[in-house]
């Protein structure tokens, strides 16, 4: 580099080397963070989840001798407890195995042969395989009450004497 220098001031003058603007590399990036907070599921009032129910020890095979012959309703409570406050209502879906003779029945499992088991909600709407129902959360204890009822059904009769075993599960949606 030389200075030259003149009556008006001093200039710089490069010798050898060219002078170039080079803008810096760069990229713009961004990260994206999302995420969704929900409350805490409701608990069911029930020894590790479970909600047992007998639909009794003393059915006569007789009374479900004919064609569409049921036992008494076995009436009981699926209750959720220490719901959020932020879940006004809960939807349950109930599944298992259907009985062969009618999808609206589940199958029992047990010694008693020709044997289904219903359920319904207390108002008579049928429960079977894949049906749903909407309970609202009571707000005064933060809990959500199904009302069900069961019991033993013989879609075509001729129940045999033995046990009747099923198993049901639950799928509840919060909202």
């Amino acid at each position: 580099m030389v200075k030259m220098c003149n009556r008006f001031g001093c200039n710089l003058a490069l010798t050898g080397a060219l002078l170039l603007t080079v803008p810096a590399a760069h990229a713009v990036s961004k990260i994206v963070i999302s995420g969704n907070i929900k409350a805490a599921p409701c608990e069911i009032d029930g020894a590790n989840g479970t909600v047992s129910v007998n639909l009794g020890d003393d059915i006569s095979a007789a009374t479900l001798a004919t064609s569409g012959a049921f036992s008494p309703w076995i009436e009981f409570p699926l209750t959720l407890k220490n719901c959020p406050s932020t879940t006004t209502s809960v939807v349950a879906t109930f599944s298992g195995t259907p009985a062969e003779e009618s999808a609206s029945l589940y199958k029992s499992n047990g010694g008693s042969r020709r044997v289904q088991i219903e359920l319904q909600n207390s108002q008579g709407a049928n429960l079977g395989n894949g049906k749903s129902m909407t309970q609202l959360v009571d707000r005064a204890t933060n809990n959500a009450r199904f009302d069900l009822r069961a019991r033993a059904y013989s879609t075509h009769g001729g129940s045999t004497p033995g046990s009747i075993d099923g198993a049901l599960q639950v799928t509840f949606v919060y909202q």
